[in-house]
């Protein structure tokens, strides 16, 4: 019968366990030492850490470039210096540099953890004394989008042409009172007409419309920012037109802020044509910078903040501040999966944020160059278009203040309603920017960049800006959001200049809007 043999092996086991007795405990498992360790404060050749133990003896500490291999604990023991609980000072590192600190704690028995790591970016310059100055972040209520730098008519801002953004005189009482508290200057592309190169990407090739424009490097970024400190243009005349206003009126609660757009740097020179160079940007301390480490992309953004920082220090001027860096990309497109405001790339089979992620990949740089910019108490600023990638996702970058665009004013095809704008900027914490352009004129200064499409008039873009007006206090925007302001090359002055009743109506309305926002309050 088959069920004997099943019998006897039943027996078999119940003889064995009866003979062995009791069962042994199993002997306790071994409890490995723990290490938690941060990263407290930067300078610009060493950081501060905090240390906390469990069940060791020490840390063992080894830093390293952020492109060299991870090491293993064995490794960290070697090749690195031992450090109790506690507050530390590490010394002897290389500035502007990012880096990451490798741990390992030891237990009293000589027993090695796991090994973790912080990254952190020393400092290029020591914040000046202004930036120390500062209890956090500066705020502002109304940012005027100032473009210049590339090849426009009229090219320079003097005084006379920045002067009408910095104070409003009101019809009604005579009084003349500040206006835009902030101002961000930025650009498109440079001035050279036979070779441009773009300061945002995504401009086509004058050449041939099927390439992306070559993006611009170090040099065309040293040329923008000559631009911007030319004597008697730029912020030389923004800093006197508000000195001016002072004599007048007396000073402004806080400094005006000044906020520097920082160009696009992509990792490839057409940033969508993966064959084109990786070493087009040019050199940091004599070493030409290859944007296929994406650490060299950082160390070219940290570049332009600390150039932009000491021309400023070097300038002194008296009657406004620096506030922060503007991240270009009205994009930023990553690798989150499932989502995305009007779509993405379909990698793997997984719907990314955004387009031409793997060519723009933003999140390589951001947080990065924003935790950079954090150390100096300087903002991050951002205004993506309608529902662009990384909207909902903006503080995980380091952004400071995101406004998102309406799109409304330009909405031929009805597609951005305003119904649903508010409710978006409401939901993810987004402030609001407001747009127009000459198309509010009756007859437009600025014919090239104000051309009606067909069907509508002036009057069609009164009512959309009439939209945003009425809308943005009706939703609780006004008062309670930041608002920046996108006004075509130059048409608050144009608008400011006509003799139209209703359009001289249109002017003084928004400037008295901007003049008296009561969220100015919260200036610091």
């Amino acid at each position: 019968m088959r069920l004997q043999p099943m019998i006897q092996l039943f027996l078999a086991i119940a003889l064995g366990l009866s003979s062995c007795g009791p069962e042994k405990p199993a002997a306790p498992t071994k409890e490995r030492p723990v290490a938690k360790i941060a990263v407290s404060t930067v300078g610009s050749t060493s950081i501060g850490v905090e240390i906390k133990l469990v069940r060791a003896e020490k840390a063992w500490i080894l830093i390293l470039r952020d492109d060299d291999d991870a090491p293993d604990a064995a490794t960290v023991k070697a090749e690195g210096t031992a450090y109790p609980a506690g507050k530390a000072t590490i010394g002897d590192l290389k500035p502007g540099r990012s880096q990451i600190l490798y741990y390992t704690p030891e237990g009293p028995d000589g027993t090695l953890g796991s090994v973790s790591h912080e990254a952190f970016r020393t400092l290029t310059l020591e914040p000046y004394a202004w930036e120390k100055s500062r209890t956090g972040i500066p705020f502002f209520a109304d940012l005027a989008l100032i473009y210049g730098g590339g090849n426009r008519n009229p090219r320079e801002w003097d005084k006379a042409r920045i002067a009408s953004h910095v104070t409003w005189t009101d019809p009604e009482t005579k009084e003349e009172k500040w206006l835009f508290d902030a101002f961000l200057m930025l650009e498109m592309r440079t001035a050279d007409n036979v070779d441009p190169r773009a300061l945002g990407i995504g401009i086509k090739d004058w050449y041939d419309n099927s390439l992306a424009m070559k993006s611009a490097g170090k040099a065309d970024a040293e040329a923008w920012l000559d631009f911007w400190f030319e004597e008697g243009n730029g912020f030389t005349a923004l800093d006197e037109a508000v000195g001016d206003a002072a004599s007048r009126i007396g000073p402004p609660p806080v400094a005006p802020k000044v906020i520097v757009m920082m160009p696009d740097i992509p990792a490839h020179e057409r940033y969508n044509v993966m064959e084109s160079s990786t070493t087009y940007w040019g050199a940091v301390d004599g070493r030409t910078l290859n944007f296929s480490n994406p650490a060299d992309r950082v160390t070219a953004y940290c570049w332009f903040v600390d150039e932009v920082r000491t021309r400023f220090e070097k300038a002194g001027f008296r009657n406004i501040e620096l506030g922060g860096f503007y991240i270009m990309s009205e994009e930023i497109a990553s690798m989150r999966s499932g989502v995305g405001g009007h779509g993405g790339d379909t990698i793997d089979g997984q719907l990314r944020d955004g387009w031409e992620v793997q060519a723009k990949a933003w999140d390589e740089i951001f947080p990065a160059v924003s935790d950079y910019i954090h150390l100096y108490n300087e903002a991050v600023v951002w205004i993506p278009y309608r529902c662009a990638a990384g909207f909902r996702y903006w503080t995980d970058f380091g952004i400071d203040y995101a406004y998102m665009q309406p799109n409304r004013f330009w909405d031929t095809n009805n597609v951005n309603p305003m119904s649903t704008f508010w409710g978006q900027i409401s939901t993810y914490r987004l402030n609001m920017e407001l747009e127009f352009d000459d198309r509010l004129m009756r007859n437009p200064v600025d014919s090239s960049d104000s051309s009606y499409k067909e069907g509508e008039t002036y009057m069609t873009y009164r009512g959309r800006w009439r939209e945003y007006i009425d809308g943005m206090q009706n939703a609780e925007v006004y008062g309670y959001k930041q608002l920046a302001v996108y006004m075509g090359y130059d048409s608050f002055n144009h608008l400011k200049a006509s003799t139209d009743y209703e359009e001289r109506a249109i002017f003084n309305e928004f400037c008295r809007l901007i003049a008296n926002d009561p969220l100015k309050s919260k200036n610091k």
